[in-house]
């Protein structure tokens, strides 16, 4: 996956735009574990939500 936007049920948008890095095909990630949605991005930094507080995540493909 490339970009990432998630919703929260509040109505605020969190978007996770793809940027890319040398030296191969890294790009952001989406997992969800328990009660957490977790986004990595191409350095793989973290960032959770708790799924409590999310409404939807869309994650778009990268494509060339």
């Amino acid at each position: 996956m490339a970009n990432i936007i998630v919703h929260l049920k509040d109505g605020k948008k969190h978007e996770f735009r793809h940027v890319g890095r040398g030296g191969g095909s890294y790009t952001k990630t989406v997992r969800y574990e328990g009660a957490f949605v977790i986004v990595s991005d191409e350095w793989d930094k973290e960032i959770a939500f708790p799924a409590a507080d999310v409404r939807k995540v869309e994650a778009q493909p990268h494509r060339y």
